[in-house]
């Protein structure tokens, strides 16, 4: 079966950027960078998780800073999880597909 991605970029920056990975879902990156929220927590609040399938999670941040939290928060509770490397620029550098995000 196809991977689940997960946009963990911020708003203001999906804004700018203009484009996603086509079928990836928004994450709140504030939610997943929240050091109060436990690991559990945030899991269970993501949206069509499974763990028959790879999930690959990306933001825009210089150091991937969310997108590394999420994945290893979801290998810590068993998925299959991944994070793309250089994130969206790298995705987008390499000449990959992008969806153009609906006007807000």
């Amino acid at each position: 079966g196809r991977a689940i991605v997960l946009d963990v970029t911020s708003q203001l920056v999906e804004t700018a950027v203009r484009g996603k990975i086509p079928g990836a879902v928004w994450v709140s990156p504030r939610e997943i960078l929240n050091r109060n929220r436990h690991a559990a927590d945030l899991v269970k609040d993501l949206p069509g998780l499974s763990r028959d399938k790879t999930i690959i999670a990306y933001c825009t941040c210089p150091d991937e800073e969310a997108s590394a939290r999420l994945t290893r928060v979801l290998r810590d509770q068993g998925y299959d999880a991944w994070l793309l490397d250089g994130g969206l620029p790298a995705w987008r550098a390499a000449g990959y597909p992008m969806e153009l995000n609906q006007a807000a």
